[in-house]
């Protein structure tokens, strides 16, 4: 049983060949989401015969993709974006899928999908009841309770966590909202932050066309980047005790891009749960994504082999 797994990401689309042993091998594409994902189609394909020829393989068992924004996995239906592949509602992907490659396919949100690689393959895998949180160009959550993948009446439900509000007073979000975990600290709008900042032009931060989180964790001895390092760390601990508050998760694990810089993120956002959250029950358990590039990957194909 062969099986593809893409995890359309804000700047790369992966795209995974799954088999029984995991992922088996891997093409990734650099991506502009704001131009669209019809785009990108041609270029998926390409990938996917790539994977193929490679493996010796005629036929798929299946495809899975997990995409950034609110997703109906039963119609198999974009429902809304929020500034990545904004044309998505747009497509029929279920048809496209399905005709060119006559195989079953199958779609939902891409941090719900990383939730359930996680859940059954990563780091989660010894829990029915987690939350995961993935730092990346935007910030994503995905939540299981009591076995069960959380996704509501409207398919909102666990996966926005990047839309909770940490600053009343703060940021305006790309979803219209003010002071969401995203505004505040994710990479598409770091840069923008950074170069608003008064103190900008004397911070070594300045010599960088495009700044992104790893540039900020590596110069440990700028103020302004200390200072911007100090901001997000307190965001994400407040997003995280908020997840942990709202769903009762026994696992938080923690994935994304961002996570390079894990030996400074982790142990704080641990700090914070340790002092500021309520868990009569005992200790809510912080981990490190155990498969990161590929959980979401992993996720669809499981979801799709388990109709879940």
């Amino acid at each position: 049983m062969n099986y593809i797994g893409i995890d359309l990401g804000g700047t790369r689309i992966k795209i995974g060949l799954v088999n029984k042993e995991g992922v088996a091998d891997k093409v990734v594409i650099d991506a502009e989401s704001d131009k669209g994902l019809e785009t990108y189609l041609p270029l998926i394909d390409k990938g996917i015969l790539k994977l193929m020829k490679k493996s010796k393989l005629s036929s798929l068992s299946g495809i899975g993709m997990a995409f950034p924004g609110v997703v109906n996995p039963k119609s198999k239906k974009i429902l809304s974006t929020n500034k990545k592949y904004d044309d998505g509602p747009e497509i029929d992907l279920h048809s496209y899928y399905s005709k060119k490659w006559s195989t079953p396919f199958f779609i939902d949100n891409d941090s719900r999908m990383a939730t359930v690689g996680e859940w059954k393959y990563g780091a989660g895998k010894d829990s029915n009841d987690l939350v995961m949180v993935t730092l990346g160009t935007g910030v994503g959550t995905g939540v299981v309770m009591e076995g069960n993948l959380l996704r509501g009446k409207h398919f909102k439900a666990g996966c926005l966590g990047g839309h909770f509000v940490v600053n009343y007073q703060g940021k305006v979000c790309t979803c219209g909202n003010i002071g969401c975990v995203e505004a505040e600290a994710a990479t598409w709008n770091i840069d923008q932050q950074l170069r608003e900042h008064t103190d900008f032009s004397c911070s070594v931060l300045s010599g960088i066309d495009k700044i992104d989180f790893a540039a900020v964790f590596m110069a440990t001895e700028d103020k302004l980047a200390i200072k911007m390092q100090e901001h997000c760390l307190e965001v994400w601990s407040a997003g995280v005790i908020s997840y942990i508050n709202a769903y009762d998760p026994e696992v938080v694990v923690l994935g994304g891009g961002v996570l390079n810089s894990a030996a400074k993120i982790v142990p704080h956002i641990r700090k914070k749960i340790s002092e500021n959250v309520w868990t009569p029950w005992g200790e809510t358990s912080l981990r490190l994504t155990k498969l990161w590039d590929n959980a979401a990957i992993l996720g669809t194909v499981y979801s799709l082999r388990n109709n879940i």
